[in-house]
C-alpha cells in the first residue's frame, strides 16, 4: 500500500511504498526520513502477513496432513478387508479352473 508524505525541503509529495526508512525526494534530491508512523504501520502490516503465513503452514501440518493420511489409512484398510474377503472366493475359482 503506497502512502504519501511531503518533503520537508521543497514540499513535494513523496510516495512511500514501505521500503526503507529514508527516501530521496525526486524533485530536490534531499534525503528525507520517512515519518515514523508510516514505516511502523508498514512494518506492522508485514509482520501480520508473515504470521498469517506461519499460521496457515501450522494448520496444514497439524490438521490437513494428518487428516489426509488418516483417510488414506482408512481406504487402505478397507481395500485390505475387501481383498481379504475376496481371496477365498478367488482361490475357489482358481481351483475350479485349474483342475
Amino acid at each position: 500500500m503506497t502512502q504519501t508524505f511531503n518533503c520537508p525541503n521543497c514540499g513535494a509529495a513523496i510516495e512511500y511504498s514501505g521500503a526503507g526508512r529514508t527516501m530521496k525526494c525526486q524533485y530536490c534530491s534531499t534525503v528525507v526520513q520517512v515519518p515514523e508512523e508510516l514505516w511502523r504501520e508498514q512494518e506492522t502490516q508485514q509482520t501480520v502477513t508473515q504470521w498469517k503465513k506461519y499460521v496457515m503452514i501450522f494448520l496444514i501440518i497439524t490438521v490437513v496432513l494428518p487428516t489426509c493420511l488418516s483417510l488414506f489409512g482408512v481406504l487402505a484398510g478397507l481395500f485390505g478387508a475387501v481383498i481379504g474377503f475376496l481371496a477365498p472366493v478367488f482361490a475357489v475359482f482358481v481351483q475350479f479352473f485349474v483342475h
